[in-house]
């Protein structure tokens, strides 16, 4: 078998081949001698000044020799090996009252077997500088060898081999943690399964996509990745291409020192890319605080916190939290060295703050999409481009068609006309007529006002059937929608249509008799209003301030539209005037209109209160929904 499946299958049995030491080996300080010192010892001959007794420490070998308490090859002259060994319990160690076990007989025996050879010293076992161990038997494999020695260590010997729908079992769901295909399981049948048989399964298992994803699942633990930013909201984060660079890494099975320098600096380094630099996502996948009453300072340096301890568990293989508050007493690392490292992470330009608030960023396209994200915006390019000729083409038949229409309107056209108006106020509101007519109020804003417009008729209109009011929300109002004062919302109370015959004195009511909106307030809605008094249109063709027509309630910002249709159509003259009386008279005032139109029809029918009345541009729209190709006659 290869080296590299060698490796793969000491990682499986490690667990198979630990054990403890054989009575012929030499005792191994840190696995046997550290621990026992540690756990009978070091409470009162330890580190600690505070609890140290007899002024003797056994954490220095070089105390322990000048004390005379080890004498390195002479166990019997070791005043350690006596006291463990006593049966005085003035004399024996650990004493009686420190709550501690004495040693058994096995550790006695490692003890007085370790000062047998010299009490060599070490440190801990992660500490230490891996040694590669004899092998037992060097004509077999490395790891049989162990398990075999350890085997007729207990008096057993090797299981019979495994079937291959076992073998391709195990070996699957080691390597990719999923059970093996019916496709590779058919492969089995009429295969030789000898070792390079077995060789290639492997190595076809090992270039597998899940290979690579089962490898990156414990270093995306480890990195304490998430989709979610965690605490309070737990909303959702976009650091998922980190997890596919992470994936793509093992899959190219890079070195583990450039892919530590990337994580770490990627986009410090000389020749940075995009790839590099996202690769320091490993430090951005600590929990955000997004709470509303955190303090964004603490959350930052909880955030530097996490990478310090981050750093420790996944590069050094120490847990941190310790040194964080002070110097550990077994631990190499001292505090001074925990906020050197607090510093280097502490370089990052970043306020405490959580979600999309949270930066730096990094836009990144992943190199998996990268020629798609081309492509498609050159077919977006392109689709622009032809949105933008078709506009032109579109424009120029628009004309054509318009031309043809003013020359010759069709028969059912129902025109609305527009003639200048006249406006005052009985609050001296004052306006300003804009182009095509639209009327802004402006100066004061009264609590209530009527609005009175005058219209002098035209020689083209012998008669006038209704009218309609174009209610336009404006920047300048109240929260931008459709007056100036308030809330922003308009309550019109009441609606009067007057004639005055050109070189008459008197003003003569004209009743209306049907209005229509295109929208209406929710009669149930929630209201700082009476939600019962003012929602409708229909309730302005009354004198009756307690109800009207509103837009209060309606969260759309378009423009409001209202037909008004006369009783009886009013019969008029060149030099006659056409007056409509706006009230807003609402019991809490504030609400008049800030900007509107209004437009007379001449047109008998249903014109009058169709919302939906065929215009010039409807007519060009369905035209060229149906055939944009052909031009409008």
């Amino acid at each position: 078998m290869s080296k590299r499946h060698g490796v793969f299958l000491a990682v499986i049995l490690t667990s198979m081949v630990a054990g403890r030491a054989v009575a012929n080996e030499p005792v191994n300080f840190s696995q046997e001698i550290l621990p026992l010192l540690s756990d009978r010892c070091f409470h009162c001959h330890g580190p600690d000044p505070n609890h140290r007794e007899a002024d003797l420490r056994l954490d220095q070998r070089d105390s322990a020799i000048e004390k005379g308490v080890l004498v390195p090859g002479k166990p019997e002259e070791s005043e350690l090996l006596k006291r463990v060994v006593s049966d005085d319990q003035d004399l024996i160690m650990p004493p009686g009252d420190s709550h501690r076990k004495p040693l058994t007989s096995r550790e006695q025996e490692v003890l007085r077997r370790w000062i047998e050879d010299g009490a060599t010293w070490g440190k801990h076992w992660s500490f230490e500088k891996l040694q590669r161990p004899q092998v037992p038997d060097p004509e077999i494999h490395p790891i049989d060898a162990f398990v075999l020695r350890r085997l007729q260590q207990e008096g057993l010997t090797f299981s019979k081999p495994a079937n291959a729908r076992t073998l391709l079992r195990r070996l699957s769901f080691d390597l990719t943690g999923l059970a093996p295909t019916s496709e590779q399981v058919a492969a089995l049948d009429g295969s030789p399964h000898d070792e390079p048989y077995w060789e290639k399964v492997i190595e076809e298992l090992l270039a597998s996509p899940p290979h690579a994803e089962r490898m990156a699942m414990w270093w995306l633990d480890a990195a304490r990745y998430s989709d979610s930013d965690g605490f309070q909201q737990d909303a959702e984060r976009q650091n998922w291409p980190w997890r596919d660079w992470v994936i793509q890494q093992f899959a190219k099975n890079r070195p583990y020192d450039e892919f530590t320098r990337e994580q770490f600096a990627g986009d410090l380094l000389d020749n940075a890319t995009d790839e590099t630099r996202l690769a320091t996502t490993f430090h951005r996948n600590h929990m955000t605080n997004g709470e509303g009453g955190r303090d964004p300072e603490e959350s930052r340096i909880d955030y530097v916190i996490d990478r310090v301890n981050t750093t420790g568990t996944v590069w050094l293989g120490l847990t941190l939290g310790c040194v964080q508050c002070h110097s550990h007493k077994f631990d190499p690392i001292s505090q001074k060295d925990y906020y050197s490292l607090f510093a280097f992470f502490n370089s990052i330009d970043e306020d405490g703050r959580a979600g999309t608030g949270a930066g730096p960023h990094i836009e990144y396209t992943s190199t998996l999409v990268a020629d798609r994200v081309v492509e498609q915006q050159a077919y977006l390019d392109t689709c622009q481009q032809q949105v933008q000729d078709e506009r032109k083409l579109a424009e120029l038949r628009f004309e054509k068609w318009l031309e043809g229409f003013l020359a010759e309107p069709p028969a059912d056209y129902k025109v609305w006309r527009t003639p200048t108006p006249v406006v005052t106020s009985v609050e001296g509101t004052e306006f300003a007529v804009e182009a095509e007519q639209i009327i802004q109020a402006k100066g004061p804003v009264p609590y209530q006002d009527d609005y009175r417009i005058v219209f002098r008729m035209p020689e083209s209109m012998t008669q006038i059937s209704g009218f309609k009011i174009e209610v336009l929300p404006h920047e300048s109002h109240a929260g931008g929608r459709y007056s100036r004062n308030g809330n922003g919302e308009f309550t019109l109370t009441s609606v009067l249509a007057l004639g005055r015959p050109e070189g008459s004195p008197a003003e003569q009511q004209l009743e209306l008799s049907r209005a229509v909106a295109s929208h209406n307030a929710d009669k149930k809605r929630e209201s700082t209003w009476d939600a019962d008094r003012y929602y409708r249109i229909e309730d302005t063709l009354n004198d009756d301030a307690r109800n009207g027509w509103t837009t209060e309630g309606i969260e759309s910002v378009d423009p409001r539209l209202g037909l008004f249709q006369l009783e009886t159509p009013w019969q008029v003259h060149p030099g006659d005037q056409f007056i409509i009386v706006l009230r807003h008279r609402s019991t809490h005032g504030n609400a008049s209109i800030g900007r509107f139109r209004l437009s007379l029809t001449d047109e008998l029918g249903e014109i009058v209160t169709s919302l939906d009345a065929t215009s010039p541009i409807l007519e060009l729209i369905e035209h060229l929904n149906t055939d944009p190709a052909t031009p409008l006659d």
